[in-house]
């Protein structure tokens, strides 16, 4: 993950984040729930698939957005999410993807799957995993090395975090 410098201590001042209403993943249209909803999701928002893996992007309105997961060679389903009013003053960029640099927060599992959380857009990195990538809803990815970048969000964001994405809906 890069860092900006110069990216002080100060608090972020930008009134859209402050409410998670008005954060461009809040105003994507929602998925048709598949089953039950992973725990602490409100709507869902994208879901992928790689290699033996299905996860499903999530977003709460209180400002949380989420990444669950089911595989055949996991034991159980499993879900790690982050508060992004919470997120970090410095600004970041994952890397492997481009665009701006935003006020973001990172989770990850397992050396697996690492979330990256901005208003506007999440990262997903899947690692190990390069088979039948596919997504639906408001996700595009790419095959990179050895696992799968998705990126989350409107379509223009998914361009510009993505601009090579191969893996897009319907696609």
């Amino acid at each position: 993950m890069l860092s900006a410098l110069g990216a002080c201590s100060a608090p972020v001042a930008d009134p859209v984040l402050k409410d998670p209403a008005q954060w461009p993943l809040a105003k994507l249209k929602r998925l048709p729930d598949d089953g039950e909803l992973p725990e602490g999701a409100d709507r869902v928002l994208a879901r992928i698939k790689v290699g033996s893996h299905k996860l499903t992007a999530w977003i709460h309105p209180s400002g949380q957005c989420g990444l669950a997961g089911s595989s055949k060679d996991m034991e159980a389903d499993w879900s790690m999410s982050s508060d992004m009013t919470r997120s970090s003053r410095d600004l970041m960029r994952e890397e492997g993807f481009s665009g701006p640099l935003e006020p973001a927060t990172t989770v990850s599992t397992e050396s697996t799957f690492i979330l990256v959380c901005t208003p506007t857009r999440m990262l997903i990195t899947v690692k190990g995993q390069t088979s039948k990538p596919s997504v639906e809803g408001n996700a595009s990815a790419q095959i990179y090395g050895g696992g799968l970048n998705a990126v989350v969000g409107p379509p223009e964001v998914r361009k510009e975090s993505l601009p090579g994405a191969t893996v897009t809906p319907g696609g």
